[in-house]
C-alpha cells in the first residue's frame, strides 16, 4: 500500500452543479468529495469491487482525503463571492432584456465564439 496508488481527479459531472474530487485506489473508485452547498464538503465512500471493505492506514487515508478536499476547495467561491453570485442570480431571475439588450448580448456571444472556437 502506497500513497502513489491513490489518484485524485477533479471532475465536472453532468448530474452535479459543482466539480467533485474523485479518489481512486489502484484504478477503483474509493471516495468522492463534493460541495453542492458551497464550502460544505460531503464525502461519499464506494464499495470495494472485490471485498467487503477497504482498509488503509489511518494517517494515509486522512492525508489523501485532505489533499482531495484542498484541491476541490481551490475551486470554491469564498463566502463573499458566493453571496455576490447568489445576489446576481436573484437579480437575473426577473430580467427581461429589451430587444436592443438582447441584440447586444447575442453580438457579444458571437464575438466570444469566434474568438475561442474558430
Amino acid at each position: 500500500m502506497s500513497k502513489s496508488d491513490f489518484n485524485i481527479d477533479i471532475l465536472e459531472l453532468l448530474d452535479r452543479e459543482n466539480p467533485v474530487a474523485e479518489i481512486d485506489y489502484k484504478k477503483h473508485q474509493w471516495a468522492e468529495i463534493s460541495a453542492e452547498v458551497p464550502n460544505k464538503f460531503v464525502t461519499q465512500f464506494y464499495n470495494h469491487p472485490e471485498k467487503n471493505y477497504w482498509e488503509f492506514p489511518y494517517e494515509e487515508a486522512l492525508e489523501v482525503l485532505q489533499e482531495a478536499k484542498d484541491q476541490l476547495a481551490k475551486l470554491q467561491r469564498t463566502p463573499e463571492q458566493q453571496a455576490a453570485y447568489e445576489k446576481r442570480m436573484k437579480e437575473l431571475e426577473n430580467w427581461k432584456p429589451t430587444p436592443e439588450e438582447q441584440a447586444e448580448y447575442e453580438a457579444k456571444m458571437k464575438e466570444q465564439r469566434k474568438k475561442y472556437y474558430e
